[in-house]
């Protein structure tokens, strides 16, 4: 039985269109199977069946009505969300663009993983969507590579923990590459803070709120314990492989009912690899590598890449356990450390304006080693984490000490630091 609605719809419509009843009741038909279809499955018919069940509908309003195929085609489309060109087969309309820029639909188009609905957008990176898609009853988070390309997230997927999203297949077709992974949450990043621009005193500045998870965390402290010790243990056994993930960063850690997985292994390398560093947030970057980029022209005459001159430098990479201690710092300190624009956030019922720690207007990479060389540990400590005793804040003073130290040399390994006195009540 058809909808209320619907029958007072075709009620009104008979009265204005003067046609036969049969081919008025196969015309209507035609509009309400269009309705179910876009009601329930808008996103999904793309496939061939849908197309053939299109075709036959339109084949018994030709024949009731007795009209060529190009008349047909213009009247449905005054009624329908159908694209429709004579003599040809129909295609559904895409109404949904999942707020995709110009350039992203031209560069990812509509296209789809055989087997798989993509559902919504997740994020974007560099050269990359993630999708939540399904299949079957089962959500997954889709990477889309508008490129068919050997994936060093596949070239990784064997480190394994429970801190990790875990890569559960790759394919490759024609213009992409598909990398299917396990849900992780939302990017620490948004479990953090919201940023929105505003006016303060006439001015032009980021609003920053911390969510109430944050503040659950200053609340309860050990919460913020776990998280940390939970980032630290997926590092350790990235680090454990002989393995640097090298573009760690709050976008690159997903939280779910307080349990971190690290994800996007883009970047990443084994001390055995001889390439070029890939793509890196400077703002999280160790200083040593941010000096070999800096200064390539320089020390390429004696390295045929940056990863060997970072291992011949400096040995076995330490690039992780400095941002992770720099995204610790983003906790702390309340604005990303990338924000080289005044930022307002709310401390104890009160306006403060802060910058990122390590932000430079133009990412001078000069600039930014600079600021990592002066920073004071103790005063960003001592000015933001009251809610922790002393003893706790001294340990984490300790803590973070020894991931950002300068040297790499005196920098701990990820390993080490799980057993640091912080988290003795892990």
């Amino acid at each position: 039985m058809m909808p209320i609605h619907y029958q007072r719809q075709l009620s009104q419509k008979s009265r204005r269109t003067p046609v036969s009843t049969n081919s008025m009741y196969l015309y209507h038909l035609l509009l309400y199977y269009r309705t179910f279809i876009s009601y329930f499955y808008i996103d999904n018919i793309v496939g061939l069946d849908s197309l053939l069940h299109q075709r036959i509908i339109i084949d018994l309003v030709q024949k009731e009505s007795n009209q060529s195929p190009g008349n047909t085609v213009m009247k449905l489309q005054k009624h329908s969300s159908f694209t429709l060109k004579p003599n040809r087969l129909p295609s559904l309309k895409m109404l949904k663009d999942y707020g995709l820029t110009e350039e992203e639909k031209g560069t990812y188009g509509d296209r789809q993983l055989l087997g798989f609905d993509k559902l919504e957008l997740l994020g974007r990176g560099g050269f990359a969507l993630v999708w939540l898609a399904s299949k079957g009853n089962q959500k997954v988070a889709l990477k889309q590579i508008a490129k068919p390309q050997q994936s060093k997230e596949a070239k990784f997927s064997y480190i394994k923990s429970e801190n990790i999203v875990q890569i559960m297949g790759v394919e490759h077709s024609n213009k992409d590459t598909w990398i299917i992974q396990e849900l992780g949450g939302k990017p620490l990043s948004k479990v953090l803070y919201t940023m929105k621009g505003e006016f303060y005193k006439g001015e032009r500045v980021y609003a920053i709120s911390e969510t109430q998870q944050l503040l659950d965390m200053y609340e309860h402290p050990q919460k913020l314990i776990e998280l940390m010790h939970g980032i630290l243990n997926g590092i350790s056994c990235i680090n454990d492989k002989r393995v640097t993930h090298f573009d760690l960063k709050p976008d690159n850690i997903l939280v779910e009912n307080n349990i971190p997985k690290i994800i996007d292994f883009g970047s990443a390398f084994s001390n055995e690899d001889k390439d070029q560093f890939g793509m890196i947030t400077p703002e999280y970057m160790a200083p040593e590598a941010l000096d070999i980029m800096h200064n390539w022209t320089r020390y390429s005459n004696q390295y045929s890449s940056q990863i060997e001159a970072l291992t011949q430098m400096h040995g076995t990479p330490k690039i992780d356990v400095w941002s992770y201690g720099a995204i610790i710092l983003d906790i702390l300190h309340g604005v990303p450390n990338w924000l080289s624009y005044k930022g307002k956030i709310m401390r104890q019922g009160r306006p403060q304006i802060k910058y990122g720690l390590f932000a430079v207007k133009g990412r001078d990479l000069s600039k930014i080693i600079q600021k990592q060389q002066q920073l004071q540990l103790n005063s960003v400590i001592r000015q933001n984490c009251n809610y922790l005793s002393l003893v706790k804040q001294n340990q984490l003073l300790d803590l973070l000490k020894q991931c950002l130290a300068y040297d790499p040399m005196q920098r701990s390994e990820a390993k080490e630091l799980l057993k640091h006195e912080f988290f003795n009540q892990i």
